[in-house]
């Protein structure tokens, strides 16, 4: 009788010991799933694997064990990179395994194709580890960088974006850092031909790339800037003194601009271009305030000198414009010709207009002519003050009259100078 209530204690006791193991294990097991469905989704957002293939590139383990990536389940079901890459790629990977000791820091990128034909792009830096003289293999550290590709190609695609319209514009972007008094091309200069100038990047050499009372003119107005929005961010709107940081915070956001400002800078032939120059204060990477801004330059069409309106006011001009002994041309700094009218056009040797434009007067005029013209426009230029002449030529019967007027101005230095001369002249019997 004993014997069978200690036989019986005794299985119970076991059964106990059994169950609670049982339950032990379950609650182990669910705990290691819970951890494994935490890091797989930790590991899964990150995009990182690792992989440990033998030295004969075959899968041994992987960490975690489970992971959402096409690549990843791939190289789990034992298929080999071979069989997974385009053979060009698998040839730059063998390289790059056969030489990972020479290089053991050194990133590996390649890309890889889904089913849908969509493209996924890696990153894998790779470690050789010797088990014995026979036995080796590569524990690969593998992530995905799909999204940061795609960022950098759809960065790329803006810029070039922003190339071509800059080159078919005639732009450049500039930025002038008000610590070291230095302005910096953010974006190159163009051509004639719409083409990148040499050296027209980075730090820009004020002396070859403007005359001096042009940055002058600029610099000045750039300090003017600075300091009416520095007053303005110096104190909050109780009248208290702002910290450092919180001025400058708030001169950023101050807004501080310039409106259009007429500059002249040296192309690659060294002759002076106008450009349109506007800029702002803004922030740059290391929170210092700067002045950015955008050039246009004015003289790739050119310039009408009258603000052309609707009904009576068009009509009259383009009478003006139409008389047929009345000839009209303008000019820039340079002695371009900008425009003119048929009248102009006819008297010189042309058919059109359009052949007149941007040729240099002394190309255009008659040698016989062209010292009065010469004169007097260069009297407008230095002067600022119109010009009129009326007689007959040496080697013609018409009494002929020339007036120059000054066309456009912009402020440079004290005073204006004077950008664009319109010359008018009309030839009457004698």
């Amino acid at each position: 009788m004993m014997n069978s209530i200690d036989w019986s204690v005794g299985w119970c006791y076991v059964c106990t010991v059994l169950l609670l193991l049982l339950i032990a294990t379950i609650l182990l097991l669910l705990d290691y799933w819970k951890r494994q469905r935490l890091y797989t989704l930790f590991a899964g957002n990150l995009g990182e694997f690792i992989v440990v293939l033998s030295d004969k590139f075959e899968f041994i383990s992987s960490m975690p064990q489970f992971m959402s990536d096409p690549l990843f389940d791939n190289l789990s079901k034992d298929r080999l990179f071979r069989d997974i890459l385009p053979p060009k790629d698998w040839a730059r990977l063998k390289l790059y395994f056969d030489d990972i000791d020479k290089h053991p820091e050194m990133p590996f990128m390649f890309s890889y194709k889904r089913d849908d034909g969509s493209m996924l792009w890696f990153e894998m830096r790779c470690q050789h580890q010797r088990l014995s003289m026979d036995e080796s293999r590569y524990i690969c550290l593998i992530k995905n960088i799909s999204n940061t590709v795609e960022n950098q190609h759809r960065l790329d695609e803006a810029e070039t974006k922003l190339k071509s319209l800059l080159r078919n514009t005639g732009d450049f972007l500039w930025k002038f850092d008000f610590e070291s008094r230095q302005l910096f091309l953010q974006t190159p200069m163009m051509d004639d031909d719409y083409r990148d100038v040499p050296r027209s990047g980075g730090i820009a050499n004020i002396e070859t790339l403007m005359p001096e009372d042009d940055f002058k003119l600029l610099e000045r107005v750039m300090n003017e800037c600075m300091m009416k929005a520095g007053g303005q961010a110096a104190y909050d709107d109780k009248g208290h003194l702002l910290d450092e940081q919180s001025q400058l915070n708030r001169l950023a956001n101050e807004d501080a601009r310039f409106g259009t400002l007429k500059i002249r800078c040296w192309n690659s032939e060294k002759n002076l271009v106008w450009y349109d120059f506007r800029g702002h204060l803004a922030p740059d990477d290391e929170d210092r305030i700067v002045m950015i801004g955008s050039a246009r330059r004015v003289e790739t069409s050119p310039e009408i000198p009258f603000l052309m309106k609707s009904g009576v006011e068009e009509s009259l001009i383009n009478s003006l414009f139409n008389f047929p002994n009345i000839g009209i041309f303008w000019v820039d700094r340079n002695f371009t010709i900008l425009g003119c009218n048929n009248a102009f056009a006819t008297d010189s040797g042309f058919a059109k207009t359009d052949e007149v434009v941007n040729q240099s007067l002394k190309d255009v005029i008659s040698v016989k002519y062209l010292p009065y013209y010469d004169s007097m426009i260069k009297d407008v230029f230095d002067n600022g003050s119109a010009k009129s002449w009326k007689g007959k030529f040496a080697d013609s019967d018409w009494i002929t009259t020339i007036n120059v007027v000054p066309m456009l101005k912009s402020l440079l230095k004290s005073g204006y100078t004077v950008s664009r001369v319109l010359c008018v002249y009309m030839r009457i019997s004698g």
